[in-house]
This record gives structure tokens, sequence and C-alpha cells, in this order.
């Protein structure tokens, strides 16, 4: 009976939505030839969804306009893509207005291999000294070079796309989390997942967010097929994308006040590492974010 308890329940209703369902066989092919006539885009179309700073427990999500925002404590989709990615910037975070410092000087696509744009080298992110604890430009015990994930996922009935960066403070528990999840034998294609936030304080006593995933429910194998079908069109598409600055910029509601601390002090790295060098890692999901793509 224990066992039982711990078994999630099918999820209900839980539809991914197309952008052009309920168009008409001829709606749909003039809108295609009129879409030809625009520049192609590159990379994922997605709408943001960004973590307060300052402890707050509200997700930023883009709207349908620039500038509209929805602000939500719980948020529930399916994960159709994620993949670790690195990226280093000179400049402590925050102190440049220059906008050219907001594309990082180095970045990782997979978290492994980098791309250094000044030298044009490629770098092995795992013994790359600036990936290394203690190489945090405001010399405390962080890196230098910032480990992050994005997560890119689907909401009922929403033909969107949503975009979450995890920042290094949240990236030990979420992997943690990733880990179970497909150590259940279960595909993340497969589950509903509820993300929240969770309040914590540093050792200066500054407050941040966390990232809190949670399962839900599965889905129905109808749903997850089109889940996994998506992940493989998403895979083909990820390799475009490159990293910036604004996957550190905080919501609007807290931009106000100081930016998110995402270098660690020594308190987070005592917690991200469990006291040794380790730096904890999902395993390998076959899936990254540069202005180059790797295999």
């Amino acid at each position: 009976m224990a066992g039982k308890k711990n078994e999630l329940a099918l999820v209900g209703e839980f539809r991914i939505a197309t952008p052009y369902e309920g168009l008409s066989p001829e709606d749909l092919a003039e809108l295609k030839d009129q879409m030809e006539d625009l520049e192609d885009e590159s990379g994922i179309s997605c709408r943001m969804i960004k973590i307060p700073a300052g402890g707050k427990l509200a997700y930023e999500v883009q709207g349908d306009e620039e500038g509209e925002e929805e602000y939500l404590k719980e948020i529930d989709g399916v994960v159709i893509f994620t993949h670790r990615l690195n990226g280093y910037w000179p400049n402590a975070f925050g102190t440049s207005n220059n906008p050219e410092d907001k594309i990082p000087v180095c970045s990782s696509m997979d978290g492994k291999s980098g791309l250094n744009t000044q030298t044009g080298a490629l770098e092995d992110c795992e013994h790359c000294p600036l990936n290394a604890y203690g190489s945090d430009v405001k010399g405390g015990k962080g890196k230098a070079c910032k480990n992050m994930r994005r997560i890119y996922m689907m909401r009922n009935g929403d033909p969107n796309f949503y975009l979450l960066t995890v920042p290094p403070t949240s990236i030990k528990e979420v992997n943690k989390t990733l880990n179970r999840i497909l150590a259940k034998g279960v595909p993340y294609t497969g589950l509903l997942l509820t993300f929240k936030l969770a309040k914590a304080t540093n050792a200066n006593g500054i407050d941040y967010s966390t990232v809190v995933i949670e399962k839900k429910g599965l889905l129905p194998p109808e749903i997850a097929a089109a889940a996994k079908e998506m992940r493989r069109q998403i895979k083909d598409k990820y390799k475009e994308m490159t990293i910036s600055l604004d996957d550190y910029t905080p919501s609007a509601a807290s931009a106000q006040g100081r930016p998110v601390d995402v270098t660690p002090d020594d308190a987070e790295y005592a917690a991200m590492t469990g006291g040794d060098n380790s730096f904890e890692e999902a395993p390998p999901h076959e899936d990254g974010d540069a202005p180059l793509p790797f295999a």
C-alpha cells in the first residue's frame, strides 16, 4: 500500500496546442505563404519566465504584448527540452552598460565545450580555470563562469514555448530533481510538472529565490507522444541559440532593486557542492547554447 501512495495519477486535462489549430486548409496555406515573405528567424521563439530578485515568490511570465507580464506563484507545464549551458562575462554582473557586454566572452551550448569569441578557440569546460570554484570575479568561492540550465516548457492549451533559465543558485536542486525523474524510468516529456519558488538567504543576509520543481501527474500517452515529437524538433533548433546577459535579467517587478545575485557566496557554494569541490550535474539528456553548434 505504501508504494501506491507514491504513484502518480494520470492527468485529467492537459492539451498541447499548436499555433495554427482551428484554421481552415485555405487560411493555413495563405498564412504560410505570407510568412515566407518575412525574414527567417533562427533559434526557438519563446516567452520568457523570469525569476524575481529579493526572494519574491512569483515568476514573471511574458505576455502577448511587449511589457505585458503575468505574475504566477506556480506554473504547470510539460518540459519539452532542457540543456546545460555555461557563460563567462568578464565584468561583474550589472556593472556594464555596454550592449556588447551582454554577450558572454565565452559560452558553451552543452556545458562541456565552450567557444571563446576573443580568441576563437574551443575551451574544455571541465578543465577551464574560469569554471573552477574560487575563480569568481568578486573574490568569493564561486565560479567566474556561470553554470546554468535552460528549460523549455509548454502550458495547457497554450501554443507558445516558455523558457526558464535556471541560475547557479538553483541548479543543483533542479539537476537533482531531473535526475530523480529519469531514474524512475519516466521521461520528463511524459510528466506534468509544477514550478514554484522558495525563499533563501545568503551569508550576507540577502534574500534570493530558488527554483523548485514538483511532479504533478502522468500525461496521457498521446500527449506524451506529442511532447516527445516536439522535443525532437526543438533539439534540432536549439544549437542556433545564443546566450546573453538577458538570461540574468531580473523581472520587471524587481528591476528597480538590486539585481539577481547569480554568483554564489560562501554559504551558497557550500550548499551547492556539499562541502567539496564537486559540482553535481543531471545525467545527460541527449540534449546547451553558444554562437557555434557543437556535435
